[in-house]
């Protein structure tokens, strides 16, 4: 009720002093922060590309991405700001295992949109990414995934591990 009270009465307000609380050292803290700026919606998606442009602190960016999982997972893909395919873009090239997990995560959550995302991801170099968005696009409905999990299987190209993904995802469907 409060979040929802911040959003509806005080949103400028609420929200700046939210974002200057976004990488508390607080752990339970910070998480209450996330999540109440996930109450903004789409509307955060703007400041938060800002600050996720500008600050490089894994804190910060690591709320930012657990933020727009919160907002993804309530709204429709095609409703999804384009501010918020940057921050994907920039995430997407980060190395950080906290990072490429919750990236993944968020990729997973826009389902079908993210599906040419998730099949460059299948193919990256980095095994933690490679393996987290084979898994990721093996839990979504879509008729090109049988065949694009076919075809890493064959790819010579492509680690071991990443294929042993591949195949056990394929048997659990």
């Amino acid at each position: 009720q409060a979040c929802l009270a911040m959003v509806n009465y005080w949103p400028a307000e609420s929200m700046q002093k939210l974002i200057d609380n976004i990488d508390h050292k607080d752990v339970v803290f910070r998480r209450k922060v996330v999540k109440a700026l996930s109450f903004f919606g789409k509307d955060i998606v703007l400041p938060l590309s800002k600050l996720y442009i500008s600050r490089k602190d894994i804190t910060t960016r690591i709320s930012c991405l657990k933020i727009l999982v919160y907002v993804a997972s309530e709204l429709p893909s095609d409703l999804f700001p384009l501010e918020g395919i940057e921050i994907i873009n920039l995430a997407l090239r980060d190395e950080s295992p906290e990072v490429i997990l919750i990236v993944i995560s968020l990729l997973r959550q826009l389902g079908s949109f993210a599906i040419p995302y998730l099949k460059s991801a299948c193919r990256d170099e980095n095994i933690l990414k490679a393996r987290a968005a084979v898994t990721a696009i093996s839990e979504l409905s879509d008729p090109s995934i049988s065949d694009f999990l076919d075809d890493l299987v064959k790819d010579d190209s492509i680690d071991p591990i990443i294929k042993q993904g591949v195949l056990d995802s394929i048997n659990i469907s």
